[in-house]
């Protein structure tokens, strides 16, 4: 990929930046030469992926530890990320947190704490970086879902932010096309995450967990987040000019069968 992909001078801004894809993301891009602001909420897990970013090209990411559904937050990532680099190329909406949720709850609290970080962040984030992408021809990478086409109990509200995000990708797309700036979606399936911490899962119980998921999976395993973090950086490379729009999904079938 290192043949075809070059982010030397770019600026890349990457949400949920400190654990899974977002991490992985990271590392991809610095690889490739990108300068980067990383957001995330766990600091000893954020400063070590911004060293290992460090380690690629000698670019020292600026980092953001907050909570992005907090006010003031996204803003507080664009105008700082603006102000160290000048410019912003990419932004890859990464953060996002699950939770069990129903049609039955009680109360609307857990709707409205799924639907923040995976949905109005990704939005609002994106209104705030589009004055900037217009001036560089940039792109946003959302990241997604791709079982949200099947039923799963418990997911409700999960799977309903997730479709509206890619929906997001395809309605803002016409826009932002005419201004030479492109919105893609990249949907994986089940990853090997810490995602499940949000359902008040032990950590201990995720190798079980997953090694069950993968015995009913078409090809037996599940991803880990190295995969997605390499075909975001590849769709938010200039290789696809014309990929606008696009839900692209990356999950062994699974969302298939």
């Amino acid at each position: 990929m290192g043949e075809y992909v070059n982010y030397d001078d770019k600026v890349v801004i990457v949400t949920g930046a400190s654990s899974g894809i977002g991490a992985d993301a990271a590392r991809y891009f610095a690889k490739f030469g990108a300068k980067l602001a990383l957001v995330g909420r766990n600091e000893e897990r954020l400063m070590a992926v911004a060293r290992d970013c460090e380690e690629f090209k000698n670019n020292t990411p600026v980092c953001f530890l907050l909570d992005l559904t907090k006010e003031g937050s996204c803003e507080s990532v664009i105008s700082k990320t603006v102000e160290v680099y000048g410019k912003i190329n990419v932004l890859v909406n990464g953060a996002g947190v699950s939770g069990m949720s129903s049609v039955f709850d009680k109360s609307i609290e857990i709707f409205d704490d799924i639907m923040a970080i995976n949905l109005r962040v990704p939005f609002h984030m994106t209104q705030l970086a589009v004055p900037y992408l217009l001036k560089t021809k940039g792109n946003i990478v959302n990241v997604a879902y791709s079982m949200t086409t099947r039923f799963r109990p418990g997911f409700l509200v999960y799977n309903m932010a997730k479709i509206a995000l890619e929906s997001f990708a395809k309605q803002a797309a016409p826009e932002l096309m005419l201004e030479g700036v492109r919105i893609n979606c990249v949907s994986p399936g089940i990853t090997r995450t810490n995602i499940l911490s949000g359902m008040n899962v032990e950590h201990s119980s995720y190798s079980w967990l997953f090694d069950n998921v993968e015995s009913h999976l078409p090809c037996g395993k599940v991803l880990e987040p190295s995969e997605v973090a390499a075909y975001i950086c590849l769709v938010a490379s200039d290789i696809f000019p014309h990929m606008n729009g696009t839900r692209l999904v990356i999950d062994g079938a699974a969302s298939l069968v």
